[in-house]
């Protein structure tokens, strides 16, 4: 019989688990609210709760389940399961993730960075299931990274590599959540192109939408809005200021982009690459494409429940 794993994508706001075969096919899926205002051991026995919910919900038992994966926000010891800070995640300091989910369990748990997990996710059964070398690109709340090397995650030294969001793209520009200046995340995410339509838009009706959304910003600019025009165009150069370092530092063979500008569709993949074609060395560059996720919001969940199945096959992390 198939062996199955749970993945678990543990966000500010949801919390969102998955049963996945050892194939990689997403079986059933629950999402809940993360209740993170509660602290850590409130949310950790709410994920425990969700690993018997999503394998009742798919019509299995707890005893089905092979391990747990699990993708958190914020720096951790990937080796140990013991998340050192999660910025959106009110307590999060130390948590011990894994041993914590183990003695609740009686099950083998994995725990990744988020973004490393996306990116596992999109190498085994997305958008880079034909390449050994990639990285993705998370455009959300911030911008995350997350890099397969020879089809291994590359994690770095202490488990922070990857973090293309806050390299600096413009010394002594805007602020950052991180507290430095002009990191690329101050300018290219999500939540940054909202802020700064914002700023340049001044008093208009748009601006003052008070749940103002990146998508908002990007079909306002496809409807003639010339400052969101101007904040759309910026973004594509800002991104692609970063994937040409992704590209000189790493030669890989694909760029993955994720999370909310997804919806901005080929048209603006396409300013994209044109930037990165100018800037880049050719010989970086010819090897290399830039693509959307295939696997959008499941990434996470089945990133995690993957990199579990890796560990439950070969002994060692994905």
């Amino acid at each position: 019989m198939a062996k199955r794993y749970v993945g678990i994508d543990l966000g500010g706001t949801n919390l969102k688990l998955g049963l996945v075969s050892d194939a990689g096919e997403l079986l059933d899926s629950l999402s809940v609210p993360t209740e993170a205002q509660e602290g850590p051991d409130h949310v950790l026995d709410r994920m425990a709760d969700g690993v018997r919910q999503v394998a009742e919900k798919a019509g299995a038992a707890l005893d089905d389940v092979a391990a747990v994966g699990v993708g958190v926000p914020g720096p951790l010891d990937s080796s140990k399961g013991l998340v050192y800070i999660a910025p959106n995640l009110p307590g999060w300091i130390d948590v011990p993730v894994r041993d914590t989910l183990q003695k609740a369990l009686g099950k083998t748990v994995v725990v990744e960075n988020d973004a490393n997990a996306a990116a596992y996710g999109e190498f085994r059964v997305g958008a880079g299931r034909d390449v050994d070398s990639m990285f993705v690109l998370t455009l959300g709340t911030g911008v995350g990274g997350g890099i397969v090397q020879d089809g291994r995650l590359l994690r770095g030294a202490s488990d922070t590599g990857a973090e293309l969001g806050h390299t600096i793209i413009r010394y002594g520009g805007r602020l950052c959540g991180c507290g430095n200046r002009g990191c690329l995340e101050a300018y290219a995410s999500a939540t940054a192109v909202v802020s700064r339509f914002r700023e340049e838009a001044g008093v208009s009706d748009l601006s003052r939408k008070a749940d103002l959304e990146c998508k908002d910003v990007f079909d306002a600019a496809d409807g003639g809005n010339k400052a969101a025009a101007r904040i759309v165009a910026e973004t594509a150069e800002y991104l692609a200021v970063g994937i040409t370092s992704i590209l000189h530092a790493l030669n890989p063979e694909l760029v993955v982009l994720t999370g909310g500008m997804m919806g901005a569709g080929e048209p603006f993949l396409d300013r994209i690459r044109r930037h990165v074609g100018a800037m880049a060395f050719p010989s970086a560059w010819k090897v290399c494409d830039v693509r959307w996720s295939t696997l959008g919001g499941d990434a996470g969940i089945l990133g995690a429940a993957l990199a579990a199945e890796a560990f439950d096959r070969t002994g060692r992390r994905a």
